[in-house]
C-alpha cells in the first residue's frame, strides 16, 4: 500500500532580524542547506517554525519565500493549525494558495474540557472537507495539553482529503494503535527524536 506523504521532512526553523522581524534571507540559508540533502521535503509553521508567534501576514510570506525556492518535487507541508475551525480553514486555503503540498493542523486546545473525540472528529472533517489540498493531523500534546487519541484517527482516517497523522509525543503504545487502526493508506509521520527508532521498528512511515 502507498503512502502518501511518507518520507523524512524537516522542520524548518522561522529566524527573525534584530528588529523582531522574519529574516527572510536567513530562511533561505537554511533552506539550501536542506535541499542539499536526499530529503523527502520540508515543513514551514510547525512548532518549530514558530508558527503560534506570527501574525497571518508573517506566515503566508515565510510559505512564499520557502515555495519559491523549494522544487516542485519536494513536497511542502505547511503549519495551518488555529484555535476555531473557521480560521485553520482559512489558513489552509491561504497556504494552498501560495503552494502547500498539504497542510498539517494542530490540535485546538485552548478549551480543554471540549477537547474530546467526537469534537476532533468535527472539527477535522470541517476543515478536510474545505482545505483545496490534502490535510495532516498533528498531534503535539506537549504543547497543547491535549491529545487525539486513536479512536478520532481511526475514524478521521477514512476521510478521502486526510493523507496522514504527525505524532510529536513519546508514547509508542499510541503510536503502534494509529497504524493498527487506521484505514490502510494513512501515513503516520513521528515526531519526537528520542522515539525516532522505535518508532520506525513499530512502522511508522516516516518523520
Amino acid at each position: 500500500m502507498q503512502h502518501r506523504f511518507a518520507g523524512i521532512y524537516t522542520p524548518i526553523v522561522t529566524p527573525f532580524d534584530s528588529h523582531g522581524d522574519v529574516d527572510e534571507r536567513a530562511i533561505l540559508a537554511n533552506v539550501d542547506r536542506y535541499l542539499a540533502s536526499p530529503l523527502t521535503g520540508l515543513v514551514v509553521l510547525g512548532s518549530n517554525g514558530e508558527a503560534a508567534q506570527l501574525e497571518d501576514d508573517e506566515a503566508d510570506r515565510v510559505i512564499a519565500v520557502v515555495r519559491e525556492r523549494v522544487p516542485n518535487d519536494r513536497p511542502l507541508l505547511v503549519g495551518t493549525g488555529r484555535e476555531s475551525t473557521r480560521a485553520t480553514i482559512a489558513a489552509c486555503r491561504r497556504a494552498a494558495a501560495i503552494g502547500a503540498d498539504a497542510v498539517m493542523a494542530r490540535t485546538p486546545s485552548f478549551y480543554k474540557p471540549q477537547m474530546t473525540s467526537e469534537n476532533f472528529i468535527r472539527h477535522y472533517t470541517e476543515v478536510a472537507d474545505a482545505s483545496p489540498v490534502p490535510l495532516l493531523l498533528y498531534n503535539v500534546t506537549m504543547y497543547t495539553g491535549v491529545n487525539l487519541l486513536p479512536d478520532a484517527v481511526e475514524q478521521l482516517s477514512g476521510h478521502p482529503n486526510i493523507a496522514g497523522l504527525k505524532d510529536s509525543g513519546n508514547d509508542m503504545l499510541q503510536i503502534g494503535d494509529y497504524l493498527a487502526r487506521s484505514t490502510p493508506g494513512f501515513t503516520v509521520l513521528a515526531g519526537a527524536a528520542p522515539t525516532l527508532f522505535t518508532a520506525a521498528a513499530l512502522g511508522v512511515h516516516g518523520a
